[in-house]
């Protein structure tokens, strides 16, 4: 029995959404990263100064909060923007992977991937086809 296929295989790599639906999940797994980790760095804040009266330690859990909050919103922000194909969140995310670069050795990687999938052509989100995201099923 042949099972050859005679149709065109489908690969996840022919589909051209693939850079901007990638770099939408490392923008939204680096926000969960460093959600996590504000989280953990506001808990030892928090739980050092219970017993103190000093309010210094609260304002320096208040600073954590908002300085990766703002982290977490920025690559959230990206995220969403990358899964909507937005020129505003390729040139965002090329310029986040740029400065992630100094961050060796795994910013470097994640910042040049970044860079990569943000230098790729991301097709509008209104022109993909719902056989863009499997194989084409009509021709079966």
């Amino acid at each position: 029995m042949n099972t050859t296929s005679t149709a065109r295989d489908w690969s996840p790599k022919q589909v051209p959404a693939r850079h901007a639906d990638t770099t939408a999940d490392i923008h939204r797994t680096i926000a969960w990263i460093y959600g996590a980790l504000g989280v953990v760095i506001m808990a030892v804040f928090a739980f050092a100064s219970l017993g103190s009266s000093r309010e210094h330690e609260w304002g320096a859990a208040a600073a954590v909060a908002l300085f990766f909050g703002a982290i977490v919103a920025l690559h959230a922000a990206l995220a969403v923007g990358a899964r909507n194909r937005s020129g505003i969140a390729k040139t965002g995310s090329v310029i986040v992977g740029v400065l992630m670069l100094f961050g060796f050795p795994i910013g470097t990687i994640v910042g040049g991937f970044l860079i990569y999938n943000g230098t790729q052509n991301w097709p509008p989100k209104r022109l993909q086809q719902v056989g863009d995201s499997g194989p084409d099923l009509r021709d079966l």
